[in-house]
């Protein structure tokens, strides 16, 4: 709770014995600061992504043999006592597949905080409603959990308060059972971009650039602030298992080609990889090009169409849309790029979900 500062306003009389001498200015006398006593409860997702209501997990049931396969099942929520009275916890309820590590505290002491483990544990996917993979031929083989953990407290703020929490299960490893690039974002992280009109596990293609939904037109970009770096997070990584993905940025004017990201092989099937050699550090980065206008790299698909070797789709590999949070509202420069490989055209499947980025503190710069 915020301190009150209560001040008292008094007029002192000039000692004289005049009853008609003049009183002293008016004068405030601030008093000794009070609080109002009360228990205050702050959640923090140490995932970060999506946010600090919402969790996000995936599950494979038969994973690859012979690169077995990094999940993201688990996570942590971090419990904070932020009042100045305890904190009492309890009566917590789970919906959907999901289970807790370890039990809530029955209270947290003022300034003190627990961290709560929280575990994904479908075993076959969910009732089928429409088609939420990455392709058409097995549909009814993968899908998404939405779900809650609920408690009581009495943080007058919240009585009850309750934390998202979506898991993704397929059965295998790749086999178009992976998520659409649209689940990724809307069903399972809750964004609300407008990622495409439809609900589509394919992007068009064609001879030329196709685009759909938000999408935003250019090819470069800009620092919003050039004094400050560029963040980047890997949030989704779904391609062919056992192979690690390597983001870089480049300049526009010399071309120059900077890698900066190396997301893990074993990570090549889930939401928020990490990053290669790192097991436990999320797949995320900074860089700092200054004035620069710059474009994206992730392996060999470039987001500038003209500089792809392989034209299927005129070229068009990298695209992006303005991240929006759970509410609606645009998060001020910052955007999706989402990639598909077209290493050649019988091998492009036209999902752009094989790695998903946001980045921050970027502007459009034009094609």
């Amino acid at each position: 709770m915020k301190l009150s500062k209560l001040f008292s306003f008094g007029r002192k009389m000039a000692a004289s014995s005049s009853p008609t001498a003049a009183p002293a200015a008016c004068i405030a006398e601030p008093l000794e600061a009070r609080q109002f006593l009360s228990a205050t409860l702050k959640v923090e997702n140490l995932d970060i992504i999506p946010g600090y209501e919402r969790m996000i997990f995936n599950r494979i049931q038969n994973p690859n043999t012979t690169y077995p396969n990094y999940v993201k099942d688990r996570g942590t929520l971090k419990l904070t006592n932020a009042g100045n009275s305890t904190l009492t916890l309890g009566g917590a309820t789970i919906s959907g597949p999901f289970k807790l590590l370890n039990a809530l505290p029955a209270s947290l002491p003022a300034g003190k905080s627990v961290t709560i483990g929280v575990q994904f544990t479908a075993t076959a996917p969910p009732r089928y409603t429409y088609n939420q993979t990455n392709y058409t031929n097995r549909a009814t083989a993968a899908g998404a959990y939405v779900g809650s953990l609920s408690f009581k407290t009495n943080d007058p703020a919240n009585a009850t308060y309750k934390e998202g929490l979506a898991g993704w299960f397929q059965g295998k490893s790749e086999d178009n059972q992976e998520p659409g690039l649209q689940t990724i974002v809307n069903v399972l992280m809750d964004y609300k971009t407008n990622i495409s009109s439809t609900k589509t596990p394919t992007f068009p293609q064609g001879t030329t650039p196709k685009y759909v939904g938000e999408e935003v037109v250019s090819a470069y970009w800009k620092a919003a602030n050039p004094a400050k770096s560029v963040s980047v997070r890997n949030i989704a990584a779904f391609h062919s298992q056992g192979y690690v993905m390597k983001f870089a940025w480049y300049n526009k004017a010399t071309k120059g080609v900077y890698q900066s990201l190396t997301t893990a092989a074993l990570a090549g099937q889930s939401l928020l990889p990490y990053k290669e050699g790192q097991k436990g550090v999320a797949a995320s980065t900074s860089i700092s090009p200054g004035s620069a206008t710059f474009g994206f790299k992730i392996d060999n698909e470039y987001s500038d169409d003209k500089l792809n070797s392989n034209k299927t789709g005129g070229g068009h590999h990298v695209r992006f849309w303005p991240v929006r949070d759970h509410l609606g509202n645009k998060i001020a420069n910052t955007y999706f790029m989402a990639m598909d490989y077209s290493v050649s055209a019988g091998t492009q499947n036209w999902d752009f979900q094989d790695g998903v980025y946001i980045i921050s503190n970027i502007v459009p710069a034009g094609n």
